[in-house]
This record gives C-alpha cells, sequence and structure tokens, in this order.
C-alpha cells in the first residue's frame, strides 16, 4: 500500500552531509519525493512516498544520521500521498 510521511528531524543536520545522505538513501530506498533544509524551523525537512515497506526502512536509515550529526528529535506526520513526484531529489 502506498503511503506518505511529512518528516522533520531537528539536531545538529546542517553542514555534516545530512541532506546528502537522506538523498543517497531515498533513492535506495526506492521512494519519491524531496529532502530540504528548513531554516525557519532550524530541521531537515522531507517529504516522501512509496510502500509502506520502504518507508519504513527509509525513516530508519534517516534515524541514525550520519558520522557527524547529531538527531535531537524525528517528527513524522503521516499526509495523503500526492503521486506528483517521480523520484527522491535533494533540494538546495
Amino acid at each position: 500500500m502506498k503511503k506518505a510521511y511529512d518528516i522533520r528531524i531537528y539536531g545538529r543536520v546542517f553542514n555534516v552531509g545530512f541532506r546528502r545522505y537522506v538523498h543517497r538513501y531515498g533513492l535506495q530506498c526506492n521512494v519519491v519525493g524531496y529532502v530540504e533544509n528548513d531554516y525557519g524551523d532550524d530541521c531537515v525537512h522531507i517529504k516522501v512516498e512509496g510502500d509502506e515497506k520502504d518507508l519504513d526502512r527509509f525513516t530508519l536509515l534517516c534515524g541514525e544520521g550520519t558520522p557527524y550529526s547529531y538527531i535531537t528529535d524525528m517528527k513524522i506526520e503521516a499526509i495523503e500521498p500526492t503521486n506528483k513526484h517521480k523520484d527522491f531529489q535533494e533540494i538546495r
């Protein structure tokens, strides 16, 4: 079943390769959507869609972070899939 999440990850996630890390695992996990820095909310923001098992794997990997990141909070909200994304993109 196709699902979608709006994810916000807080902590030391800027200038540590975190967005690139999320992008790489989005492609590997076969999900679609995007990852971007949200400086207003001081987090990395992810909108992602895919099959439930792929999303579960993706969110688990995002929660692990990178060797230089430090995650203090991860908020995951289920949203309606839009089916408008063709791949997973890193927005700079």
